[in-house]
Formats: structure tokens, C-alpha cells, sequence
């Protein structure tokens, strides 16, 4: 089992900041297989070789597929060439406005907190090989550390003891899984953030679970 985690939106909480987002948006891409992971990352190097690099020279060349800066018609590319692999999707929307004060001087908590949340979610007892976590790197060392060791410790049990549990964290811009998981976030996040459906919509079904978190509450 492979997965793949990122975020959309930012941690801080001063909403009369220009660029503060309202929501914080993690998400995963669960792929079962080692032939389907194989097929995922070819299609965004495929992707940017043929869709983002086309017709492109020198400084003009990225070496990243990205959510926030590709046009519709590339990601639709990229998706109508896996649309009918078997991989699931999983989010977690925090909606920042309702994280309590003393939560919000601890990010780095917060966020492996969420990420745990949602991790929960996966299927593991599906697992037959190994887990393969992936994460974005985003931490300095000792949080790393900490991050690692609080999965570990809280999913354990989750994962059949005989499948061992490997946790990554890597670049973006090196790491084809994470760039595809990016690109599924940013159509989430785009949906809360923005009310933004269009890219959401064309991989809405392969949504498992899609959790807000702290939802704004409902008077009756």
C-alpha cells in the first residue's frame, strides 16, 4: 500500500492577513498495488513532459506538476489516463476559525493530529506487503522525528503486524506520488477556499472519505 500525503491552505490564524487561508486541507492518495503506483507516477512525469514542458525551453522547463499553476485541460489529461486504476482519496478540511487559541501556538501538533485523523481512515487491514507512507517535507528534523514517531505509535495497531509500516519525507519537486497528490488537494482545497468545483468534480468519485473538521456549527 502506498501512500501519499499533502496539504493545501496554511497554518496561521491571523484572518486579517492578506492570504491567510479560512481552511487547512490534507489529503491522501491510497494506491493498492505496485503496478498502479508504477502507472501513477509515469503519467505525471508523462504529463509534464508532454502537457507543462510542451514547447517549452531552458529557465521555461519545471520539473513539477503542480495543482495551483496548471490548466484545467492538462490536469484533465492527467486524469482521464488513470481515471479508471483503482486508487482512493482521502481529506481532511480543517476549518481553522473553530481550532481552539491554545491549539493554535501549536501547529506542528495540529498538524500530526490531522494527519493521524484522516490516516485512521485508511483501509490497512488491506495491506498485504508493506505500508509506504509519503509525506511532503515541510518539517525541520526533530519534527520529522516527532511526526514519525506519533504515527507509529498510534497507527500500529491498525496495520497487520507482519506488514511493515515505512514513513518518507520528501520534496515535492523530486517525488512524482507527491505531485499527484498535490494536484488532487489543490482541487479540494479550491472547493472550500473558493467554491472552485471545476477540477474537483472530474475526480470526485474516487473520494473515499472527505471529513470537515470542526464544521461551523448549525442553530436550529
Amino acid at each position: 500500500m502506498y501512500i501519499y500525503l499533502d496539504e493545501s491552505g496554511d497554518l496561521g490564524f491571523d484572518f486579517t492577513k492578506q492570504g491567510t487561508s479560512r481552511f487547512f486541507v490534507i489529503t491522501l492518495l491510497v494506491i493498492h498495488s505496485n503496478e498502479v503506483n508504477k502507472k501513477m507516477l509515469r503519467m505525471v512525469e508523462r504529463t509534464i513532459k508532454e502537457k507543462v514542458n510542451r514547447n517549452k525551453k531552458g529557465k521555461d522547463i519545471t520539473l513539477e506538476f503542480k495543482g495551483n499553476n496548471t490548466d484545467i485541460r492538462v490536469k484533465e489529461y492527467f486524469y482521464r489516463h488513470i481515471k479508471d486504476d483503482r486508487f482512493d482519496i482521502f481529506a481532511l478540511i480543517l476549518n481553522k476559525a473553530r481550532v481552539a487559541q491554545n491549539l493554535r501556538q501549536k501547529k506542528e501538533k495540529l498538524y500530526n493530529f490531522a494527519s493521524r485523523k484522516l490516516l485512521e481512515k485508511c483501509h490497512f487491514h488491506k495491506a498485504e506487503d508493506r505500508v509506504i507512507l509519503t509525506v511532503d517535507k515541510r518539517k525541520n528534523k526533530e519534527d520529522i522525528e516527532d511526526f514519525n514517531r506519533y504515527l507509529f505509535n498510534e497507527l500500529r495497531a491498525l496495520i497487520p503486524l507482519k506488514v511493515p509500516f515505512e514513513q518518507y519525507h520528501e520534496a515535492s519537486y523530486s517525488h512524482k506520488g507527491l505531485q499527484a497528490v498535490d494536484v488532487f488537494c489543490w482541487g479540494i482545497y479550491r472547493k472550500y477556499e473558493r467554491a472552485d468545483f471545476e477540477w474537483y468534480n472530474y475526480f470526485v468519485t474516487k473520494i473515499k472519505e472527505e471529513i470537515v473538521y470542526l464544521p461551523e456549527k448549525r442553530w436550529l
